[in-house]
């Protein structure tokens, strides 16, 4: 029987945050697979003129998409903290382009590759990474995401 758990995770950019949905499964003894849905508020740039200044071309972005990540040094004395690596690849979507069942938006392809650390609070399993995320709306950007897990 496969353990199964959920999560959700808030991520941060230099122009932007995302709200995600991570459920998983345990993929082998020290890997996991994770599905990921959310979505990205991402804000381009700042407008500034004489009479006012404010935010333009803001975005909402859908993002489906899987990760996989694996941890390091089990066998090894590491303390109360676990690091590990992860490697997501997907689909993102600009919501304003999804007009309906017609026309489902413009998808572009994303992945990202990052690296962080575990650990436990109680029974929730907290997670801190650090990654490198590309895709077409965002062009690359370095993105800290913090996760809880439970089952």
């Amino acid at each position: 029987m496969p353990n199964i758990f959920h999560g959700v995770a808030l991520q941060m950019t230099s122009d932007g945050t995302g709200v995600y949905y991570k459920p998983g499964i345990n993929f082998k003894k020290h890997s996991e697979l994770m599905g990921v849905l959310g979505i990205h508020l991402d804000n381009k740039f700042q407008n500034m003129s004489r009479f006012d200044a404010g935010n333009r071309n803001r975005s909402i972005y859908l993002d489906l998409s899987a990760e996989f990540k694996q941890e390091l040094l089990q066998e090894m004395i590491a303390g109360a903290f676990r690091p590990v690596i992860t490697i997501q690849g997907g689909s993102i979507a600009d919501v304003s382009s999804i007009t309906g069942i017609e026309n489902l938006g413009n998808w572009e392809m994303k992945y990202a590759v990052g690296a962080g650390f575990q650990f436990y609070n109680l029974r929730i399993l907290n997670e801190l990474t650090l990654k490198y995320d590309q895709n077409p709306f965002t062009k690359g950007t370095m993105a800290f995401q913090l996760a809880m897990y439970w089952k």
